[in-house]
């Protein structure tokens, strides 16, 4: 069934783009007179024909060489965005009164979707548009106003921008507008109509582009939702461990439960297995490692596990053997059942010493793995913005030239502890993955320099995680967030007391109610289809068009309640997303 949907899915995408694009052979679309065929521009100004976005300024003619007027760049971006015209009986600037004239119902509708503000008293229609403007007008009708403004703080993508940094860094990172060279912008010069087609081309292609790939966890609890694997590019299986076997003083891959191991190989395991072995789902191993974890070695020293595996040539080739084996091992003497690959990891590694010696780890991993033809795919740590601490210790550029798919883990980023003087403050604000945290993780990920260069081979994950607080007296009581399930929080969003709320800063949603019981104001951050769908739409602008999921058994698949809207339908949200 569900390589069926792919390949429905695959044709769809193909007969739109030829339907779309190919317009020289259309008669319905008659090519610009003034547009020569080996213009630079030529298809993204007729694309901009074929999508009826523009006839051109008569005559058969597209205006090459001239300059786009304010007024022309709004009724292009209305119509790209394909909103429905807004016609208010009087206009919202001094010069935008006439309702007759042709953009005035293009400007009073990217004014009702905050694509320009109502902060000057003229629009100046007629005047040539800006390249500054056509940023920040860009930007804005993707919904990214609050998020711009957030990140005016970073340093300036270009040496002659000052202003709007924030808009002009995000239209830049999105690859919707380039510079001219130099590292300059030149914000206050005019745009060409061919510039702004290229702009629109680009943004539209963005805006509708599928998810190509599709990957899940199945791990600790995931057996309820094991049909979801059916639906799955590929599957890691949660089921092992690397450690340290003080006994022996070796590197094991622990599979069992052991030592009191949640990643092991549970009962019935062949279920699951098969079923993705029979719909065609690339099957891994993940091996879970933590750098918190502090072994105890032979020489009696006390140390950190990865830091010990990764700077001990021993102990780097045990954990290498180790891997190699467990995944081309046959389970329960059936040859089918074996994994294609691997998953690593490793987490909470820092500093340049081990930032190096994980990446020689996994080059000596991905040759071994190599030889019986296994794939190698490497999960990281999340950048962050500049001055905040975070585990700096993965080299994106060399693990994406060495694995064959990197996985972002940009989630859980609310706060695990509170200090005495956050909770006596009753500090709640900790959203599990806002989005400018997410903005951050996907530039630096995809950074032309020190990023992953193959940006295919990146997938954005989204954990499943919550963090709820208990306030008395206004004074919250729990120094550490509890993390109820997503059963749980569908079952409470429901109750009529419970006050859902979404934070479009954040873009992430909270709940709020009063539990009688322990006489406490909770409150409650999660993620709902709402902030997925933004992580989604965020990520495609980055040109990264897969993702992960951590993990089956606690992906919110609720059908939506008739009297409340709680948005916890996320499974088949994002399989939505998977058709053009």
């Amino acid at each position: 069934m569900k390589r069926f949907k792919s390949i429905i899915s695959i044709l769809i995408i193909i007969t739109m783009l030829i339907s779309s694009f190919v317009y020289a052979n259309e008669n319905t679309y008659i090519v610009f007179t003034d547009v020569p065929e080996n213009h630079w521009a030529y298809e993204a100004v007729h694309n901009l024909r074929v999508l009826k976005i523009t006839d051109g300024i008569g005559n058969n003619m597209f205006g090459l060489g001239m300059t786009v007027t304010r007024a022309e760049f709004v009724a292009f971006l209305v119509k790209l965005m394909q909103w429905e015209l807004v016609s208010p009986e009087q206009g919202s600037f001094a010069d935008n009164m006439d309702n007759t004239a042709w953009y005035y119902a293009a400007i009073e509708t990217a004014l009702q979707h905050d694509v320009i503000s109502k902060d000057i008293q003229n629009f100046r229609p007629k005047d040539a548009i800006t390249r500054e403007e056509m940023a920040v007008m860009l930007v804005r009708a993707l919904g990214y106003k609050s998020l711009a403004e957030q990140l005016n703080n970073l340093d300036s993508p270009f040496d002659d921008v000052s202003e709007n940094i924030g808009y002009i860094t995000m239209a830049k990172d999105f690859g919707i507008i380039t510079g001219v060279g130099n590292n300059m912008f030149k914000p206050k010069d005019t745009a060409k109509r061919e510039e702004a087609a290229a702009m629109m081309t680009r943004m539209y292609e963005k805006l509708n582009s599928p998810i190509k790939e599709l990957h899940g966890f199945y791990a600790i609890k995931s057996a309820p939702q094991a049909d979801m694997i059916k639906e799955l590019d590929s599957v890691g299986f949660g089921w092992s461990r690397i450690e340290y076997d003080a006994e022996t003083g070796s590197i094991v891959l622990n599979t069992t439960r052991k030592n009191n191991n949640e990643f092991a190989i549970p009962e019935g395991f062949e279920a699951p297995l098969s079923m993705a072995v029979e719909n065609n789902v690339r099957t891994s191993l993940m091996v879970f490692g933590s750098n918190e974890t502090i072994i105890s070695t032979k020489d009696g020293s006390r140390v950190p596990l990865l830091q010990y595996i990764l700077t001990n040539p021993e102990a780097s080739k045990q954990a290498v053997e180790a891997i190699t084996s467990q995944v081309n091992a046959a389970f329960g003497g059936d040859d089918s059942l074996t994994f294609q690959g691997v998953v690593i990891d490793f987490e909470n590694i820092r500093g340049e010493e081990l930032k190096k010696a994980f990446t020689e780890f996994l080059a000596k991993l991905k040759e071994e793995l190599d030889k019986t033809d296994k794939h190698l795919y490497v999960a990281v740590h999340p950048a962050r913005k500049p001055g905040q601490a975070y585990y700096d210790g993965y080299d994106f550029r060399s693990i994406g030239e060495i694995a064959d798919k990197v996985i972002l883990m940009a989630h859980d980023y609310y706060a695990k502890r509170l200090t005495d003087a956050e909770m006596e403050m009753g500090y709640t604000l900790t959203p599990v993955s806002p989005i400018d945290e997410v903005y951050y993780a996907l530039k630096a990920i995809k950074d032309e320099s020190t990023g992953v260069k193959d940006r295919s081979k990146i997938w954005i994950q989204f954990s499943f995680d919550s963090a709820q607080w208990k306030l008395r007296e206004g004074k919250v009581i729990n120094r550490n967030p509890y993390s109820p399930g997503y059963d749980a929080i569908q079952r409470r969003l429901l109750m009529d007391e419970v006050e859902i709320s979404y934070s479009e800063r954040l873009q992430n949603p909270y709940a709020s109610f009063y539990d009688s019981t322990d006489d406490t104001l909770n409150v409650i951050w999660y993620e709902d289809s709402r902030s997925i769908q933004a992580k989604i739409d965020l990520a495609k602008m980055f040109g990264i068009h897969g993702i992960s999921l951590w993990r089956l058994g606690n992906i919110p698949d609720f059908y939506e309640n008739e009297n409340k809207e709680i948005y916890m339908d996320v499974w088949r949200h994002i399989l939505r997303e998977r058709v053009f």
